[in-house]
């Protein structure tokens, strides 16, 4: 486990001013605030959608060579940047139509998640596709998503096209309000899901020789409106993890 930033200082100036106004926080609380579940890639194969209709490169993780060589190939300077994150990002996002990739993304929340809580759930039409190169820092800083949404009732699906590890995969704040953050490995094949609403979450500067390619969404039980309906769904995943 390790700070936000590497100066307790800097850290606490992430959360100084912050009032946490969620006081119903310490009544709900769920029975994980994040939890792994396993899925057959045969079944639902994002990576090979993302490799092949996408992408037209054999290894996602390795998907910056493909940039550099063709970077190479116009004399551009062989770095990559943190911006670059944002260019590769929208340009996967422009060439998911007619890929397969957002239908196949419909069927595995309304027939994988929403089947094992036995509840219909509300979520993000599009995934949010996030790209994040070797050597570079991350695009936005560490956050909850209620300070954004001021959606209590939402949990967070994250779900990487490869495996992750260390400063390539997502950090989960350990415990609300701690501000200690520790990375969770996830690996292609796994959904993770988190009180993102409530929990920081974010990246650190991928210190790792590979690129990860991830799905991000918003999830609910449909019709949920309450704090409560949060820690049911996470609780119901928790049940049959």
């Amino acid at each position: 486990m390790v700070n936000v930033t590497p100066s307790t200082l800097e850290l606490n100036k992430v959360f100084a001013g912050e009032n946490f106004t969620h006081a119903c926080i310490c009544s709900h609380t769920p029975l994980k605030n994040w939890l792994l579940l396993d899925f057959d890639i045969h079944q639902f194969p994002f990576a090979k959608i993302m490799s092949q209709q996408i992408l037209k490169c054999n290894n996602i993780d390795k998907y910056h060579e493909s940039i550099m060589a063709q970077r190479a190939q116009f004399g551009l300077p062989q770095k990559l940047f943190s911006q670059d994150n944002l260019f590769f990002r929208d340009m996967i996002i422009t060439q998911t139509q007619g890929s397969g990739l957002i239908e196949l993304y419909h069927q595995f929340i309304n027939k994988f998640l929403a089947y094992k809580v036995a509840h219909e759930l509300s979520f993000d039409e599009r995934p949010d596709i996030r790209v994040h190169l070797p050597g570079t820092l991350p695009v936005s800083e560490f956050h909850d998503d209620y300070s954004i949404t001021h959606h209590f009732e939402q949990i967070n699906m994250w779900l990487p096209l490869v495996d992750t590890a260390g400063t390539s995969t997502l950090w989960l704040e350990s415990d609300y309000g701690t501000g200690q953050v520790t990375p969770i490995d996830v690996k292609y094949g796994q959904v993770l899901l988190f009180d993102g609403g409530i929990l920081k979450h974010g990246s650190r500067k991928n210190e790792t020789n590979n690129t990860r390619i991830s799905l991000e969404s918003k999830l609910s039980l449909l019709g949920a409106g309450l704090r409560a309906d949060a820690v049911h769904l996470l609780d119901r995943f928790s049940f049959v993890q």
